[in-house]
């Protein structure tokens, strides 16, 4: 059934539902209105099979409203600001000015540069910003001290998560040359080589690749 355009100078309830947020008699909020939902907004058939994981309480596809002249190219624009109190899921892609949130879940996240800020522990006020340490590959790091023995004990977790041919190893001599040499890395360890009769007494800084991971793609279209 056609109707002519509906116009509704004060509020517009669909549902059952009677939002208290929408205020009663002298309190209500003019041009308001409440849909109990779901809505779909744009093209129906984008959502036509039902599917328990895709229902939303509004759901919005591409217009196929040939009188719009031109065609929307956003299914959903916000033009000042969006507030997303639970969970916002991106299937597949996400272009935003600024994103502030407490924890962000993803599998790679592309970026110009990878910083961070905290507030500044000298300086009230100021903020210190720091850029994440970045290579050719995708790898981790232990870094310690060695004081009178001669083993490193790689992180058990080491085993499945990198590749033992990648490791590499610095060693730093604290309070004399001691002709430091890396003897063998074997069944999770590092065996150091001293010259004899000195205690071994180092820093060291060791890096793996991982190998849980397919290897990093430097060069891409």
């Amino acid at each position: 059934m056609k109707v002519p355009d509906l116009f509704v100078g004060k509020r517009l309830f669909v549902g059952v539902g009677k939002p208290e947020i929408l205020g009663r008699g002298p309190t209500e909020v003019r041009g308001s209105g409440y849909v109990e939902g779901p809505i779909i907004a744009g093209d129906p058939s984008k959502f036509s099979t039902p599917d328990k994981n895709e229902l939303g309480t509004v759901m919005c596809g591409e217009t196929k409203n040939d009188e719009m002249k031109p065609i929307p190219f956003y299914s959903l624009f916000v033009h000042t600001y969006a507030r997303i109190r639970s969970f916002l899921k991106v299937d597949k892609l996400l272009t935003v000015e600024l994103i502030k949130s407490k924890i962000i879940y993803a599998e790679v996240i592309m970026a110009k540069t990878k910083n961070f800020v905290i507030p500044h522990p000298d300086k009230n006020g100021k903020k210190l910003v720091y850029a994440c340490l970045e290579g050719p590959e995708n790898s981790v790091y232990i870094r310690g001290r060695l004081n009178n023995t001669n083993v490193i004990d790689l992180p058990q977790v080491w085993k499945k998560l990198v590749d033992e041919s990648t490791i590499t190893v610095s060693l730093t001599p604290i309070g004399a040359h001691q002709d430091l040499m890396v003897k063998r890395v074997q069944d999770n360890q590092v065996v150091v080589q001293a010259k004899p009769g000195l205690p071994i007494n180092c820093y060291y800084h060791i890096f793996a690749e991982r190998k849980d991971i397919p290897k990093l793609v430097t060069e891409i279209d």
